[in-house]
């Protein structure tokens, strides 16, 4: 099999191409990251303030204020 020849120029565009690329995945997987870890945290805070059911602790003093 022959050597495949190259200019410098093809490799770097090729060079630059790649690069963007994988720059772009980077932030591409960052932001999706990012925006999974504030769906999980939001509802877990759904769960915990709106389906947990919590009810005042007897004797914490909240009785009879209005």
């Amino acid at each position: 099999m022959g050597r495949v020849r190259v200019s410098r120029q093809t490799r770097a565009r090729f060079g630059v191409l790649v690069g963007g690329w994988t720059a772009a995945a980077g932030v591409g997987l960052a932001v999706g990251l990012a925006l999974g870890l504030v769906v999980g945290g939001v509802v877990l805070a759904a769960w915990c303030l709106f389906l947990a059911d919590v009810s005042p602790a007897e004797g914490s003093g909240t009785e009879g204020r209005r």
